[in-house]
C-alpha cells in the first residue's frame, strides 16, 4: 500500500534530509546536511549547531552558556545570568567585553576601559599605544597624556602617576608616597620616598640609600658598584670591579666573581653556588638544587617544584607535587607539548593534553568533554582565541567522548558519527545515513531518495523521498 497523505507534505519537507527515520525525543541528531546545516546535542548536552562548514557554529550549554561565531569575522560568548558578553571581532584585531556594568575593548594597538558604562563619572581610560592616554583613575582624577610632547598618565604599571614634558627631556613618576624626577632621562634623576633616597647622574656616579637596609652605589657604571647592607639579619658589604673581580660577605653568606658576571664561587647557609663560567655552566646546592651545562642541559628544584631543559630554548619539562595537585609539563618547541594534572592522594588523572604540532592534539578533562581528538591541529597553543576564530578551518577531523558518548566529525560534516548508549548514527553526506535506535533502524541513500526503516509493528520503504511503501495505515500515522 502506497501512502502519500497532503496535510503532510511541508513536514515531508522539512524531513528530506532523514528520509524514513522518524525523528524521536530519543534522537539527538536533530537535522544533518553535512557541511552545510547541522544540529544535534552533544556529549556534553550541549546544543550544538553548525552551517556552512566551519563558518557559522552555535553552542548552548545546560549551564546557561551561548557560544556563536561567523568565522573569521566574529565569535562571541555570553552568560545572561552572570552578566557576562565578550566579542572577538576579526581576531587578533579587535574585541570587547561586559562584565555587569564593567566594558573592556581593544582595536589593533588601541585599549579601553570603563569600569560603569552607567556612571558618567566612574574609572575609565582610552589609551592609543604608544602614543595617546586618556582617562580617569580611581580616585575620579582625570588624565591626558600625548608622547612625547607631554602630559600624565595615572595607573600605569606600577606607578600611580607618571607626568613628561618633551620626554626624554624631562619626567616624574609617584607611587605612593615615592616620587622620582628625571631629567635628559636616564642621565639625570633623583627619588625621594619614606626612608628612601636615591640619586643619579649615569652612567657616571649614582647611590640609592633605604633606611634600615642599607646603601648601594655605582661609579662609571658598570665598572664599579658597591652595596652595603645595615639590616640587622644581613649586615654586611661588597663590590664588583667590572670586568676584573668582586666580593661580597655577610653574616650567613660569601661571594667571589672572576671576570664577572662569568665566574662565581658563592657559600652561603641556605646556598652554594658555582658560575664557571656563566651562563655555561651553574651548579647550586641548598635551598635551590641546580644543575646547568646551558644551552645542552639543566636542572633546577625549588621545594616541590622541578625544572628542567634540553637544547634551550626547545625542551623544557617541569613538575610540580603540591597537597592538592601534581602537574607536569612538557615542551619541545615547536612540535610537542603535554600537561598532565592528577590527584596526589587517589593517583587519578584529573587533566591530561598532548599535541604533537601540527598533526594532532589530545585532551581529556574529567569534568568533559571527557576526551577530544583534533586533526590536523595548526594552533600552537592550547585552546584561546585561536581555537574560537581560526583552528576549525583547518580540523579536518575531530572526535569527543563522555563515557560511551562518541561525537566524531570529518571534513565539516561530510563524515559524521553520533554514537550514545543505545543510538548510533553514521552518516557520509550526501551518500548515505544509517541511524540504529533501542526499538528502529534506518539507512537512506542519497537523503531519502531511497529509504527503509523499520521499528516495532512499523516496515517501510520509502521512494523519491515521499513515497512510502507498506507499514501502518495513514490513521495511525
Amino acid at each position: 500500500m502506497i501512502f502519500f497523505p497532503r496535510s503532510k507534505l511541508l513536514c515531508g519537507l522539512l524531513l528530506l534530509g532523514f528520509g524514513a527515520r522518524v525523528l524521536g525525543a530519543v534522537s539527538p541528531v536533530h537535522s544533518d546536511w553535512g557541511p552545510f546545516h547541522a544540529r544535534w546535542t552533544d556529549v556534553n548536552q550541549n546544543e550544538r549547531q553548525k552551517s556552512l562548514g566551519p563558518v557559522y557554529e552555535r553552542i548552548e550549554t545546560p549551564e546557561g552558556w551561548h557560544f556563536g561565531a561567523v568565522r573569521p569575522l566574529l565569535a562571541s560568548w555570553d552568560h545572561a545570568g552572570d552578566e557576562v558578553h565578550r566579542r572577538e571581532i576579526l581576531w587578533p584585531v579587535a574585541r570587547q567585553s561586559f562584565r555587569g556594568e564593567e566594558h573592556n575593548w581593544r582595536f589593533l594597538l588601541a585599549f579601553g576601559l570603563n569600569r560603569d558604562v552607567a556612571d558618567p563619572e566612574s574609572r575609565y581610560r582610552v589609551w592609543v599605544l604608544p602614543f595617546y592616554f586618556q582617562g580617569r583613575d580611581k580616585h575620579g582624577e582625570t588624565y591626558l597624556a600625548v608622547f612625547p610632547f607631554g602630559g600624565s598618565i595615572h595607573e600605569f604599571l606600577l606607578w600611580d602617576e607618571v607626568s613628561f614634558t618633551l620626554f626624554p627631556l624631562y619626567v616624574r613618576s609617584r607611587a605612593k608616597d615615592i616620587e622620582a624626577e628625571s631629567w635628559i632621562w636616564p642621565v639625570f634623576s633623583k627619588t625621594d620616598g619614606p626612608g628612601i633616597r636615591r640619586r643619579r647622574v649615569f652612567p657616571f656616579y649614582g647611590y640609592s640609600e633605604r633606611e634600615g637596609f642599607g646603601r648601594k652605589e655605582f661609579i662609571l657604571w658598570p665598572f664599579w658598584t658597591s652595596v652595603e647592607y645595615t639590616h640587622p639579619k644581613m649586615e654586611g658589604r661588597g663590590w664588583i670591579l667590572f670586568p676584573v673581580t668582586g666580593h661580597l660577605k655577610t653574616p650567613d653568606q660569601e661571594s667571589w666573581w672572576i671576570l664577572p658576571p662569568f665566574f662565581r664561587y658563592h657559600v652561603g647557609e641556605e646556598k652554594n653556588r658555582i658560575f664557571g663560567p656563566w651562563p655555561f655552566v651553574q651548579i647550586s646546592e641548598g635551598a635551590t638544587d641546580k644543575f646547568y651545562l646551558w644551552p645542552l642541559y639543566g636542572r633546577k628544584t625549588i621545594g616541590d617544584t622541578r625544572r628542567d631543559f634540553f637544547l634551550w630554548p626547545i625542551g623544557s619539562h617541569e613538575t610540580h607535587r603540591g597537597s592538592y595537585t601534581h602537574k607536569t609539563r612538557t615542551f619541545v618547541v615547536p612540535v610537542y607539548q603535554s600537561f598532565q594534572e592528577s590527584d596526589p592522594a587517589t593517583g587519578e588523572i584529573l587533566r591530561d593534553y598532548t599535541k604533537v604540532w601540527p598533526l594532532f592534539s589530545h585532551s581529556y578533562h574529567h569534568e568533559g568533554p571527557a576526551r577530544r581528538t583534533v586533526f590536523p591541529d595548526l594552533n600552537p597553543f592550547r585552546e584561546g582565541p585561536i581555537e574560537r576564530n581560526w583552528a576549525p578551518f583547518w580540523q579536518l577531523y575531530r572526535r569527543e567522548q563522555v563515557g560511551e558518548a562518541v561525537d566524531t566529525e570529518v571534513l565539516w560534516g561530510i563524515y559524521r558519527s553520533i554514537k550514545r548508549e543505545e543510538f548510533q548514527y553514521r552518516s557520509l553526506f550526501p551518500l548515505l545515513n544509517v541511524e540504529r535506535g533501542e526499538d528502529h533502524r534506518s539507512v537512506n541513500l542519497l537523503k531519502g531518495l531511497l529509504g527503509w526503516h523499520r521499528e516495532p509493528g512499523n516496515n517501510q520503504l520509502r521512494l523519491l523521498y515521499f513515497f512510502r511503501f507498506g507499514g501502518r495505515s495513514p490513521d495511525e500515522l
